[in-house]
């Protein structure tokens, strides 16, 4: 191939980027005017970048939509049905593992309103404030005022594991572990500090439900949530799942519901008396539970004459389950939550995925796993050889 006919492909190529580039810029500023919420913001030091904007409401729905900060101005509109929480993250930031969640810049939106930031980007963080918003926007933002410093902590001990994990492993595995420490034994802790402080705040009950929470701790301070906090969508959650751990203690008789399966047929619990059944509450968008996958597949195959096998999807997208399920071949009774009609989660208290709960013939709660546990899988062997 001569020079110059190398030099023409090259040509070609090059323009036919540069329009896919033009095409999906296009495509992406557009579409980010698109909606019947409004995200102003001015942070100082943000400069022009791709920012990632996922939104979700309290019962589970969510969605994602990319946008550009423009000279450090931010301004977006996103489709909402309900009072969302909303995160906007810079993409390329985070694609490098420089930052964890420091440089997040996390509030509620309600349909057909507008929130107005302002702050200041830093090596490893934004500070921001709400100059308008609703209540609990300012009152998120109280407490993230509080926690970053340690977020800033978390990022810089995530980005020096990153760098060394290649030259000193074992100096990246030191300060990953420090990381995790910072994570789940000071921010966490935190966190629920500030819900006992603030019992008439209504983003409070869901530092409630976070795992590393004691159930007494959870039961004692839902009760003494004011009246307006316990009428709130989080204050309702956390009551609906204070009275499904009570209700779904071992001996309890398994709450009934009533949805429909992946098959088209209609899921009723009373059907399966006589056998043993397992509920396993995962979500195709959960790590622990896919991996935990295989493991299912080989019980499942092992006890399927002997035991009723029941998977329900929580805050899943129908299209994600499915695909889930069809990839993974897991091919026992399948059910995707559906909070509209029963909420099936919060009906049997649970707050963390995965979580397996298993039933005797006689429709009695006998144990309930949280993780991805091996304890579960030694129970059912246990059952199945006495």
């Amino acid at each position: 191939m001569s020079m110059k006919k190398a030099l023409r492909i090259l040509k070609i190529i090059a323009i036919v980027l540069s329009s896919i580039i033009a095409i999906a810029f296009l495509f992406i500023v557009i579409n980010s005017k698109i909606g019947n919420s409004t995200i102003s913001a001015d942070i100082e030091g943000l400069g022009t970048k791709l920012l990632a904007v996922s939104y979700s409401s309290i019962d589970g729905s969510d969605d994602v939509k990319f946008a550009f900060s423009f000279n450090d101005k931010i301004s977006i509109k996103i489709p909402l049905e309900k009072t969302s929480g909303v995160n906007i993250r810079p993409v390329i930031e985070t694609l490098k593992r420089k930052i964890f969640r420091s440089k997040d810049i996390g509030f509620y939106l309600d349909p057909n309103s507008e929130i107005v930031i302002k702050g200041k980007s830093k090596e490893f963080s934004i500070e921001y404030d709400i100059v308008k918003g609703n209540k609990l926007s300012f009152q998120k933002n109280e407490l993230r005022k509080e926690l970053l410093p340690y977020y800033e902590q978390e990022s810089k001990l995530y980005y020096e594991a990153k760098n060394w994990r290649k030259k000193k492993p074992e100096y990246s595995n030191c300060m990953m572990a420090q990381f995790d420490s910072v994570r789940f034994n000071v921010v966490a802790p935190k966190r629920t500090e500030f819900a006992k402080r603030h019992l008439d705040y209504e983003i409070s009950p869901q530092y409630f439900l976070e795992g590393h929470v004691p159930r007494d701790t959870a039961i004692k301070y839902a009760s003494m949530l004011s009246p307006e906090v316990k009428a709130s969508t989080n204050g309702v959650l956390l009551t609906k799942m204070v009275s499904g751990w009570k209700s779904t203690e071992t001996g309890s008789l398994a709450p009934e519901f009533s949805q429909t399966t992946l098959d088209g047929k209609i899921f009723d619990i009373k059907q399966l008396r006589g056998k043993y059944t397992v509920f396993d509450f995962w979500g195709s968008w959960c790590g622990p539970c896919m991996h935990g996958v295989p493991k299912m597949k080989e019980y499942y195959n092992k006890y399927k004459t002997r035991i009723e096998f029941v998977g329900i999807a929580c805050n899943d997208k129908e299209s994600d389950w499915k695909k889930a399920i069809e990839d993974n071949h897991m091919n026992w009774v399948q059910i995707l939550n559906d909070k509209s009609k029963s909420d099936i989660s919060s009906l049997y208290g649970v707050s963390s995925f995965p979580t397996k709960v298993i039933i005797n013939q006689k429709g009695e709660i006998i144990s309930k796993f949280s993780g991805e546990n091996e304890a579960f899988y030694q129970k059912i062997d246990s059952l199945m050889t006495n």
